[in-house]
């Protein structure tokens, strides 16, 4: 049969890299079958204008189910001719992990809520003390694969969150949080390098004294 034309697209405006575009077909003939690229705008005559235009490649885009365990996944289409020749960028606010805080604190408001007993709940938290906790104690990116929950002394954690959720001025006029942590770990290190680097932002120093941390 003869060619049949999916889609015409129009390049404006100027870049130096690649110019990508996303074509869907969805009713393709049986293989084996040609495609083929043609530019509409006849070759330039003048130096104002430079249309040489090469086709590089293609890619065949396949729809499946994907599973990225453990990973915030973000997924971002847009109409590549709406921006030209301008790279898209992107911004996003994280907040990170969801831990382990006790059961009678509340994050957003930095309170303790009567005597803890003990037990956790899952909530965000910044709180630099509860995040200590949560890589002492994860069994996938912290150390609880070699310490338990028994092995940390969650009692004088919780002495020096309560430190670290102080209000102190913020230079400004206002209050804020005497300590907060807002990091990410990219790199693989030994444990008691990052553990030391932990304590000494909340201006103590680990200490294990035979059964517990």
């Amino acid at each position: 049969g003869g060619w049949v034309t999916e889609k015409d697209i129009t390049i404006k405006g100027k870049t130096t890299s690649q110019y990508l575009a996303s074509v869907v077909v969805d009713n393709l003939p049986p293989r084996p079958f040609n495609i083929r690229m043609r530019r509409m705008t006849p070759d330039s005559t003048t130096d104002q204008l430079q249309n040489k235009t090469l086709w590089s490649s293609y890619t065949e885009i396949i729809d499946v189910k994907q599973c990225y365990p453990n990973t915030a996944l973000v997924g971002v289409q847009v109409d590549s001719e709406q921006f030209g020749s301008q790279q898209v960028s992107r911004n996003y606010h994280l907040r990170g992990r969801i831990l382990q805080v006790p059961s009678n604190y509340n994050p957003q408001t930095r309170q303790y809520s009567g005597i803890w007993d003990g037990t956790f709940k899952p909530a965000y938290s910044n709180n630099m003390a509860w995040c200590l906790w949560d890589m002492l104690t994860h069994p996938r990116y912290g150390m609880g694969k070699r310490l338990g929950a028994a092995d940390v002394d969650k009692w004088a954690l919780y002495v020096i969150g309560q430190y670290c959720d102080q209000s102190v001025p913020d230079g400004f006029g206002g209050t804020e949080p005497r300590i907060t942590c807002n990091a990410y770990l990219t790199t693989q290190r030994k444990a008691w390098d990052v553990l030391s680097d932990f304590c000494s932002a909340m201006r103590c120093m680990p200490v294990w004294n035979g059964q517990t941390l």
